[in-house]
């Protein structure tokens, strides 16, 4: 960065051919509540989904901009609270905030920028016939703590809603296994199976699950309590910035043990061989629909 925050506009530098810009606005009441989560936790919510788009993009997060719209409600700690979060989240993945802006507002609405370097973009559109769909982490606790504060079943506090309120992050396990290695890619945000339903799209394929219903047994309480099964949490739950990695079949001795198989890419919609569903599971209709992650 050659000037940042303090003049009309941020000056950079980068090594890169390419760029990845990226763009997410949170509005309160529609995409956080501050009753169940602190300020801190929203900032670094909404910066992780960002970065989590730059490293599905194959990419390297360099600069963050952000731009809040307050009602004037809130309290200047509470803002600095929210800023904290984002800076924290930049810093850890050595990205830099380096410009903005706060208006004013009926109600307290967050957007951030996230630009990335890449050499090679990772796209939706990768997956051929044959290769083999993996998460790198379990999803459904996002939902679960979710569904847990709006039923009343629990408060802010307790520790069943922290993967709610921040999600963990780990872009590390795709820099491990390797760009190269992957033939496509897609972070979790709108909700598992909704996710799926765009790589299809995107790649032309029809996707086949088939998931071990044993690897899920973390999701086993928030199943009971809600009176849920855990494959649906597994399936429904958004929020997660997990990453879907299509892998080709003569690679899949070197997927890391701890991603989840979950399927692999078949002929089906849009392609000529079949005008089917995008999303099946072991070759029947999916027992659940393709609903975007929303609460």
């Amino acid at each position: 960065m050659e000037i940042g925050i303090g003049d009309d506009g941020a000056v950079v530098a980068s090594p890169y051919q390419r760029e990845v810009i990226t763009t997410d606005i949170a509005t309160e009441g529609v995409h956080f509540n501050r009753q169940w989560s602190s300020a801190y936790d929203i900032g670094a919510k909404i910066a992780i989904a960002n970065l989590a788009d730059v490293y599905a993009m194959g990419a390297t997060p360099h600069y963050l901009t952000v731009a809040i719209a307050s009602s004037g409600a809130e309290e200047v700690s509470y803002l600095l609270d929210i800023a904290r979060g984002i800076e924290s989240v930049a810093s850890a993945y050595g990205a830099s905030v380096v410009g903005g802006d706060v208006v004013a507002a009926d109600s307290l609405t967050i957007a951030i920028t996230a630009i990335g370097g890449v050499i090679t973009p990772a796209l939706r559109s990768g997956v051929k016939v044959g290769d083999y769909l993996y998460l790198t982490r379990g999803t459904g606790r996002s939902l679960g703590g979710l569904l847990l504060l709006s039923r009343g079943l629990v408060d802010a506090d307790s520790p069943e809603v922290k993967f709610f309120q921040r999600p963990e992050f780990h872009p590390e396990d795709l820099t491990e296994f390797g760009y190269e290695n992957i033939a496509a890619l897609m972070d979790v945000s709108d909700g598992l199976i909704a996710d799926l339903g765009k790589i299809a799209e995107a790649s032309k394929v029809c996707i086949d699950l088939d998931i071990d219903e044993g690897q899920l047994e973390y999701l086993r309480d928030f199943a009971k309590k809600l009176e849920l099964l855990p494959l649906e949490l597994f399936l429904r739950s958004g929020e997660e910035h997990s990453f879907i990695v299509a892998v080709r079949a003569d690679l899949q001795s070197q997927v890391p043990k701890k991603w989840i198989k979950i399927g692999q890419a078949v002929a089906g919609r849009g392609s000529q061989e079949d005008s089917g569903e995008k999303i099946r599971m072991r070759g029947s209709k999916l027992p659940f629909t393709q609903e975007v992650w929303h609460w």
